[in-house]
């Protein structure tokens, strides 16, 4: 159950740009990603790459862990899809730390819709099931400066021509869906 909502807009600038919180997580993870998705480049769904089996390994901990929770998977505004609510905190699951940075980022992100959106100030959980821990997230003004900063990131990031160029190969590439795309 969420708490109760406190006084949300009804069209404020978040909600025109439609932003999600993958988007979210793919700017903070790799912009070039971001990139080939929002110009529908799905590669997570194409058969035959290490980013199918993560996504359907990610599906499957998503669909099997805390099945204690009687609501997951709740769409706010059709746009967000956070995993579950748990007394009004926010849960993000997750297959293992890597990406870390772009899963707090994600998780902000939806504290900060729900606040500015909404009217719902509460906080967040990341939870790593494999790993049996969780991250407690708290939405700050800091946080919330840099959410403002990614979120025009994604939207100047969509309206590029061609993706952003990247410099070399990261750690993160060898399991990326869009590797091929990326380096041929």
């Amino acid at each position: 159950m969420m708490p109760e909502k406190k006084n949300g807009s009804d069209e404020s600038s978040l909600a025109r740009l439609r932003v999600g919180g993958t988007e979210v997580h793919y700017f903070v993870l790799c912009p070039r990603k971001l990139w080939w998705f929002s110009h529908g480049m799905e590669q997570e769904h194409v058969g035959g790459n290490s980013g199918q089996e993560n996504v359907a390994m990610g599906q499957l901990l998503h669909k099997e862990s805390y099945p204690e929770q009687q609501r997951k998977d709740i769409l706010i505004d059709d746009l967000l899809r956070i995993d579950f609510t748990d007394g009004g905190v926010v849960h993000e699951i997750k297959k293992s730390k890597g990406g870390q940075k772009a899963s707090l980022y994600q998780l902000l992100y939806y504290l900060y819709y729900l606040k500015h959106e909404k009217g719902i100030e509460t906080t967040g959980v990341i939870d790593y099931p494999l790993q049996k821990r969780r991250e407690e997230v708290v939405l700050t003004p800091e946080y919330e400066a840099d959410i403002e900063r990614i979120v025009a990131g994604v939207q100047a990031t969509r309206e590029l021509p061609t993706p952003p160029p990247v410099a070399a190969p990261m750690t993160l590439c060898k399991k990326c869906a869009y590797q091929e795309l990326c380096w041929g």
